[in-house]
Order: structure tokens, then sequence, then C-alpha cells
């Protein structure tokens, strides 16, 4: 007996999960459209929906038009407003905290000083104050999301080369302080999460987002909206050449260990014996220095290995790449790219499309909230909840 109520239970909340998600995506919507998308009758469906107003989790908004005679269909959408989230991004000199809807929208957001070469709880220690700061003004905060760079295991704990951390646990740290459900994620997932959901494009199906921001450069795969979590995003490791820089995870030449900026002005300074900063670098380079352009276009080749690799792996309709400061030089990044499907269209590989992207730490924080929020509404979401 007992356990046909939990089954019942356990169908109720995989029915109102159905739903909902599609609620969320393709608002606003009618009764008789999710009874046809989802295969549950139009009195399932209004058991749902008023189920779902009485925890005003979605709202009536007026009349959908309709080509057809009759009464117009009510539209149902999403109250993203219903509760709240914290999303908080760590670089390594600063976290953005910010606090959203449940579609990752901001309703206010702060930024705060940190350091890497601080230890993990002081630097956790500052963001954990402005948590328990919103909480105590704010009863609808349902979530946190965290978005770090580094590795970050099913449990919580991230392990990561710019902050120097090594298996911080995040996640019970914060649950244990504040009572709420916590998601930690690699900030390559929350920042093509955010880009992905924001493009909003329907032409592609299989996207990669190339991550190549100054703390590293991961990837992730989404197909037709989806993103692929099977996928790593520490993409940075891969080797592409037998020279340059030691990695922390101990290989040399690791693509993000020498596609970045302090290589390139090390290297710059290696072959000219003067030490300058990336952006002087870049100015000599478009200026036609024979040094400058060398080096630069050294990184933008092992930028092209990459992105070969991706192409012969994922074989992508689009691939998005977000730009350091190294690729703000049009010409170089475009001949990196020209590089790789030069190369690849050799293999008869078809030739994806290319977007350049720069993604803010808050857009990031974005992403965290919407990896909080689908949590939080999917199938193992909080009984309180579903």
């Amino acid at each position: 007996m007992f356990e046909n109520v939990g089954n019942v239970r356990f169908m109720q909340k995989i029915n109102r999960q159905k739903v909902l998600s599609y609620i969320r995506k393709n608002s606003p919507v009618s009764r008789n459209e999710l009874s046809k998308v989802t295969g549950l009758s139009l009195s399932s469906i209004t058991n749902i929906i008023n189920f779902f107003m009485d925890n005003n989790l979605v709202t009536e908004t007026g009349r959908i038009k309709n080509e057809g005679a009759g009464r117009k269909a009510v539209k149902i959408e999403f109250n993203a407003g219903a509760m709240s989230i914290i999303a908080i991004n760590i670089e390594p000199d600063e976290a953005t905290i910010s606090l959203t809807d449940s579609n990752g929208g901001i309703i206010e957001s702060e930024s705060v000083k940190v350091s890497k070469k601080e230890s993990a709880d002081s630097v956790l220690s500052v963001i954990e104050n402005c948590i328990l700061s919103i909480i105590g003004r704010r009863s609808d905060v349902k979530a946190i999301g965290f978005a770090v760079s580094g590795h970050v295991s099913e449990d919580g704990k991230v392990s990561s080369s710019t902050m120097h951390w090594d298996r911080v646990d995040v996640k019970s740290r914060f649950e244990k302080s504040t009572g709420l459900c916590v998601y930690v994620s690699n900030n390559t997932k929350t920042k093509g999460l955010w880009t992905i959901r924001a493009l909003n494009d329907v032409k592609h199906r299989n996207i990669v987002f190339l991550d190549m921001s100054s703390e590293g450069i991961g990837i992730i795969n989404a197909y037709n909206g989806e993103v692929n979590n099977a996928v790593a995003g520490e993409f940075g490791h891969t080797v592409v050449t037998g020279s340059g820089h030691k990695c922390f995870c101990g290989n040399v030449g690791c693509l993000e260990s020498v596609c970045n900026v302090s290589y390139i002005e090390s290297r710059y300074k290696d072959l000219s014996g003067e030490a300058v900063e990336i952006s002087e670098i870049q100015k000599r380079a478009g200026s036609g220095n024979k040094i400058a352009r060398q080096v630069v276009d050294e990184a933008c080749g092992y930028m092209s290995a990459a992105i070969i690799n991706i192409i012969m792996i994922f074989e992508p309709d689009l691939i998005i790449v977000n730009a350091s400061e190294l690729f703000e030089i049009d010409a170089l990044y475009n001949a990196a790219l020209d590089r790789a499907v030069a190369h690849t269209s050799k293999l008869a590989m078809k030739k994806p499309d290319f977007r350049k992207v720069n993604v803010a730490s808050d857009q990031s924080a974005q992403g965290a909230a919407q990896i909080a929020a689908d949590e939080l509404f999917g199938i193992d979401a909080p009984d309180d909840i579903l």
C-alpha cells in the first residue's frame, strides 16, 4: 500500500516536472498545447496548473490569439518572480554575488574583492557574509548557485589551479551555513549555458562553447539547447605542443599554459629582451612588429589546434568563442579560425559557423542561477516545490 502511494507521488512529480519544464521554455502556452506536447489529459493538465497557481509558479495573463472561431485560449506563463536564487561567480581577483529571479534575471548584484593569494576559507568567508546578509532580508531565496574556475566533483568539491584550491568543499559548507540547496558548477558551463539561452539560436542544433578566458580554457557541448553534461569542461589541459610552461597538472604544453596572456608576455620578453604588457604586444603586432606578431601568432596556432580537435570530435554546427584579450585583434583571431577550417576541410569535415562573444562575470553568475533553477524544478526537486 505504502509503495503504491509512493509510486503515485513519484509519477505525479514526473508529470508536474514535464509540464513546468515546457512552460518555462515556451511561455505563454495554453492548456490544450500542454496536453498535446506532454500526452497528458486536459483534466490532468488542469489539476497540475491549479497546483502551480496555488504555489505561485505560473500565472494566467490573458488569452492567446487563434485562427479558428470560438473562445481564445487562456495564456499560462511561468512566474519567474515566485522565488529567488543567489548566484556567485568567483574569479581570481573578484567575486560577483547576484540575487536573481528563477529565470536568472538579475534583481541586484554586487562585486567584492578577493585574491587567489588568500586561503579558500578566507575567500569563502567574504562571500558567505554577503549571502547571509541577502538571506536575512529576503525570505524567498530557494537556492544558491556557484560558478568557479576549475574541476567540480559530483559532491560539490572544487579543485582550481587559478584559485589554488584543492578539493574545497563549497557545497557542504554553504548548505550547512544557509540551510539552502547549493549547486556548484564549472564557470565554463555557466557562461556557455547563459550564452546559448540568451542567443536562443534555433538554426544551430549542435553547438560547442569554447571558453578562452584568462582563468583557463574549457568547453561545453549543447544539442538542441540542452547541455551535454558528459562533456568535461577542462579542455585547457589538452596537450598541443611539446614545449612551453609546465602546467599545474604536470604536463608541458597544455593549451591553457601556452595560449594565455602571461605566456605571451614572457615569450615576448625572452625573444626581445623587453618586458611589455599584452596590450602593447597586441598594438605592436597590429603594426607589423615581427616579434610581437610571432608570439601572438604562435598562440593563435595553439588555438587553431584546439579548434581542429573540436571540429573533428563534435562536428558542431556552431562554435561560440568566449575570447580573451589575446583575440581582440580580429585579423589574428580570424587567421586562427581559417587555419583550423582549412585543415579540417581536407578531411571533408563540414565547416561550422563561428561567433565571438565576451561573457561578463555577472552573466556567468546568471548561468549559475539558471543551473540552480533547472535543479530546483527538476525531477529531484525539493518536495515543497514539485
